[in-house]
């Protein structure tokens, strides 16, 4: 398995070109609106932390209700998909104490963004509380950029709710842990532009091998109740991913907290015409 960082125009073995400053025994955090987006979007990441020493936890915040294509699996669907979701991970070598259901509805996700500690319907305070007590360094979460519903309610999760994980706030939640990394996977379309003008979207890469893709084709195969619908998704088409005997999974790396550089700001104030 390789890594690019498309930035730098960099590849290699190394973790690190994703992960900037990764270390063995890590904790990262794998953000799924619902059950298969991890898989799609992060399946040859997911094991290439499994394989760099660190470890891997898939949240998955929708419960999968919507997902039924007769109306005779209405009343299964959920549990299905609950024991489908836990054998695909497992494939892909998740233990099931690593594979967390946050049980919300389907496209209803949204109604969950923000805090009120009064509410369990609200994600904030339970997100916080997990990140710390798991030390979770790194955050990989999908893309909030014409995607659907709900994957833009877990992007705002990911980049408003998870970096309160480090700061000294709500001190009954756990031990402030910072969040090195956030990075998005896109699964139904193209990452949001970071450039004007510019046709690659995202800066980080990685290139799985043929062994590896095949583990994430079996994972996606476990996903028995969702085939009709996969079939017809552009997502699930993992031939149009090939490049050469590798198979490339794209991520954009969300910077968040950025200071402003004021030093532009200063040499404009040289030549700005002071009027009375």
């Amino acid at each position: 398995m390789e890594f690019v960082d498309f930035a730098k125009r960099s590849r290699g073995r190394d973790l690190g070109l994703i992960f900037p400053g990764w270390a063995q025994g890590e904790n990262v955090a794998f953000y799924s609106p619902h059950d298969d987006d991890v898989v799609l979007g992060g399946g040859h990441l997911l094991q290439a932390v499994l394989e760099n020493g660190g470890n891997p936890s898939v949240l998955i915040f929708c419960r999968g209700d919507a997902g039924y294509s007769t109306p005779e699996e209405k009343e299964t669907i959920v549990a299905a998909r609950k024991k489908e979701a836990l054998e695909a991970y497992g494939r892909l070598g998740v233990g099931m104490r690593d594979v967390i259901f946050l049980d919300f509805p389907d496209f209803g996700l949204m109604p969950a963004v923000g805090r009120d500690s009064r509410d369990s319907r609200k994600l904030f305070d339970a997100l916080l509380s997990f990140l710390r007590i798991r030390e979770i360094s790194r955050i990989v979460f999908s893309s909030g950029h014409l995607e659907h519903w709900d994957h833009t309610a877990v992007f705002y999760e990911g980049v408003y709710t998870s970096p309160q994980a480090g700061d000294p706030i709500l001190a009954d939640l756990g031990q402030p842990f910072p969040i090195k990394t956030y990075l998005a996977y896109a699964v139904w379309t193209d990452f949001e532009a970071a450039n004007p003008g510019s046709a690659v979207r995202a800066d980080k890469g990685v290139l799985g091998t043929a062994v590896h893709e095949e583990a994430v084709r079996q994972a996606l195969k476990a996903f028995a109740s969702q085939g009709r619908i996969m079939e017809k998704t552009i997502a699930a088409q993992r031939d149009r991913r090939r490049a050469g005997k590798a198979y490339l999974e794209l991520f954009q790396t969300i910077q968040l907290r950025t200071p402003i550089d004021y030093r532009p700001y200063f040499e404009i104030l040289k030549i700005c015409q002071r009027k009375t």
